[in-house]
């Protein structure tokens, strides 16, 4: 799904691809530790409405969280999500029929599935915004230049400058 436009980053109303570029490594590095923990599986980014904000810039930081869903688990997350319900009810099977052929074919070595949402993260901070309903989007991540374990190796040597990143 393409989601409405914005001027994030000047990228024509798509900003997703700026914020994988800018946060490549964490991705990666999430992609790589959850397949070592528990097999393949899925990377979830749940990024701030804000990008959506026509004040935000390529200079804002832009708050989100990340976690690794297993692929056996892909199912019953996206049916438990209770901030995305109303797009997951239109939408949910075929979010699933797209994911579950991607993670079972995937390199991790080399690739990333990854689904990205966006969701309000501070609510008092944008209270004066209208509520934006939740966007989801896809994205296979394939033939990385930098591949998960290198993203992982240059997270876990740089540790200190990631942390933060890396808490919830």
């Amino acid at each position: 799904m393409r989601p409405s436009d914005s001027v994030w980053q000047g990228n024509f109303g798509y900003w997703q691809n700026s914020f994988i570029h800018s946060n490549l490594l964490i991705i990666g590095y999430t992609a790589w530790k959850g397949f070592q923990s528990f097999g393949r599986g899925v990377v979830i980014c749940g990024v701030d409405t804000q990008v959506t904000h026509s004040t935000t810039t390529k200079f804002d930081l832009v708050p989100f969280t990340l976690q690794f869903i297993p692929s056996d688990l892909i199912g019953f997350y996206w049916r438990s999500r209770q901030d995305c319900k109303d797009i997951l009810q239109s939408s949910n099977s075929s979010i699933i029929s797209s994911i579950i052929p991607a993670v079972a074919t995937y390199s991790p070595y080399q690739d990333i599935v990854l689904v990205l949402f966006t969701q309000r993260l501070s609510a008092t901070r944008y209270a004066n915004l209208e509520k934006a309903e939740p966007q989801i989007e896809v994205n296979f991540l394939h033939n990385l230049k930098i591949t998960p374990p290198d993203c992982y190796e240059q997270v876990y040597k740089r540790w200190e400058e990631f942390q933060p990143s890396l808490m919830p």
